[in-house]
Order: C-alpha cells, then structure tokens, then sequence
C-alpha cells in the first residue's frame, strides 16, 4: 500500500518488451487523460516503442534521451527538479517515467542508480504533488537489485517481488553516503596536501596526464574535478587531504579523502544557491563526471572519488 504523500514513487516490474511498453503507456495515457505534462526519460530503444504504442498522443509527450541525460546518475534529481518547478509555475498537474537502470550500465553505475532512488524520496517528499514510474527488467537485472527496488518504492506496478524486511523504506537519508568506494589497488599517483599545495597538485596532475588516458580538453576537465575536490577538504575537511589517481576500465579516476563530514545526502545533486557556501565544487565536478561517488560517516571522515571517461 503507497502511504499518503505528496510525491508517488512507483516501480513499474517487467519481464518481457511488449509488458513493458503496454504498461508505461498506461500510465503515459492516464496521464494525459487527466490533463497532466508528462515527461518520459528512457532510453532511445524504448522510447522508439513507446512512440509506436502511443501513436498520436506521443506528440503530447516529452521526451528526454535517459542514456545522455542520466549517464551521471547524480544529474536526474536536478532534471527532475526543473520538470517540476516548470509545471508549478505554470499550474499544470504532471508526471514523468524515468527508467535509469537499461542494458550495459555497470555494477557501479546501477549502485548509484539505486543511490539515486533512495535520494528521490527524500528530494521530493516535502514538493508539490506528482507521480513518477521507474520500470525495471526483472528478467535481466539481478534479484538483489529488483529487491532494492521494491524497498525504495512505496507503490508499485506488475508483480511485486518477495522483499526482506520493509518493503516501502522511503527515506533516503544518511544511509546514502554510508557506502564504501570498492577497492582499486595502489593508485598511480598519491599526495597529501593543503591549501599551499593545490597549485603544486594541479601541475602534478597534468604531468600524469597520459598515464590516465586523458589527452586534449578531457586534461583540464580531469583537472578541473580534481581541482573542485581538493579545494573543498581545504575550505570544509579540516583544511587538508589526500589524493589518489588510477586510471580505471576506460576512465581517470581522482579520489580525495579528508577529515571532514557531509551532512546533505543531495549535495551535488541541487545547483546550489548563489549565496550558498557549500556544494558548488560538488555540482561542477558531477556536470562533468560519469560517476561522482561519495562516501562520509563520522567515523571515517569523507571520501569522494570522480570518474572520467577517456
């Protein structure tokens, strides 16, 4: 049973094409029937069957290409958020399908995908009214991951699977930065710094440039992120850390470590105000990452690790 909230957060479980584009297309059209906007953000593949299944009520959607859109999970809550604060504006009631699991994500990439649900709720619990349907392949994706799932979903659609537990934990929480960064043995590259070192740090990391696979404009984005991350252990970890460099399956990656904690499960996943004093480094560094993983609890302190595609 979906408990009363403002915020409907349902997981569509499918297991066969035909179920999945007949069932979200209900729901596309129950909206539309009701006089909603709706979003639909999946990817390509499916959004092709869905436009054939809608017909000429697909032109009453929008649609957002979810492989360019959530390639960075982190960056779905500020898309959803604009989706909502542009129907508020304008008074229209609305709903959104957003798929942000499909074939070829990673097992990293599907841990943030389900960080991303978990934050959902909490991003969204306090908003306006509006529903949002996320579908996933029973068949296809593992058993733990749909279990996941049906935890982070207070409703739900097709056949519910058997869940340790609470099946409806709404609430993201802390419990969103508990999660360790998996292990990548001894980096290529590893500096303690402060505040007089970033300067240091910052030609250190061009010099490693071609040992991470980063040439041309990928070299000052690579530095950049590293930059934004050793900047905020200066201002808001103790003012002091210490960075790692691999170079991973395909990606740079810069991981910094320091002494300090991160209390807003949804930094970096809301543009931060102007006036803001925290969070900025934490969005720039996700508008130009494929991963942004974070880890802080009080007893370990803070670590954020970037991945850059090469």
């Amino acid at each position: 049973m979906e408990p009363a909230g403002r915020f409907r957060h349902e997981a569509l479980f499918y297991q066969e094409a035909p179920h999945y584009v007949a069932d979200t297309a209900r729901y596309v059209r129950e909206g539309l029937a009701a006089g909603e906007s709706v979003l639909v953000a999946v990817v390509e593949e499916h959004a092709r069957s869905l436009r054939e299944e809608l017909g000429a009520d697909a032109a009453r959607v929008e649609f957002l290409d979810m492989a360019q859109v959530g390639r960075n999970p982190a960056r779905l809550i500020p898309a959803w958020q604009e989706w909502v604060e542009r129907n508020t504006a304008r008074g229209t009631a609305f709903r959104g399908v957003g798929e942000p699991v499909w074939a070829g994500r990673s097992e990293l990439e599907i841990r943030e995908c389900l960080r991303h649900e978990h934050l959902l709720n909490t991003a969204f619990e306090n908003g306006p009214e509006w529903g949002l349907l996320c579908p996933y392949d029973r068949a296809h994706l593992p058993r733990e991951v749909i279990e996941d799932v049906a935890r982070t979903h207070p409703g739900s659609r097709g056949a519910l699977p058997a869940v340790d537990g609470e099946a409806c934990a709404v609430d993201g929480g802390r419990e969103a930065l508990d999660a360790e960064p998996p292990d990548l043995g001894p980096p290529l590259f590893s500096a303690s710094f402060g505040v007089e070192a970033l300067p240091w740090l910052r030609t250190a990391i061009r010099e490693r440039a071609d040992q991470l696979g980063l040439y041309g404009r990928d070299v000052a984005d690579f530095v950049l992120v590293a930059d934004e991350l050793a900047c905020n252990s200066v201002r808001h970890g103790g003012g002091h850390g210490r960075m790692e460099l691999w170079a991973q399956d395909g990606h740079a990656v810069c991981e910094v470590r320091d002494e300090g904690l991160i209390s807003d499960p949804l930094v970096g996943r809301r543009r931060p105000a102007l006036t803001a004093e925290g969070g900025a480094g934490l969005w720039t560094a996700n508008q130009v990452c494929d991963l942004l993983l974070i880890h802080s609890t009080p007893a370990s302190g803070t670590a954020v690790r970037a991945y850059l595609p090469t």
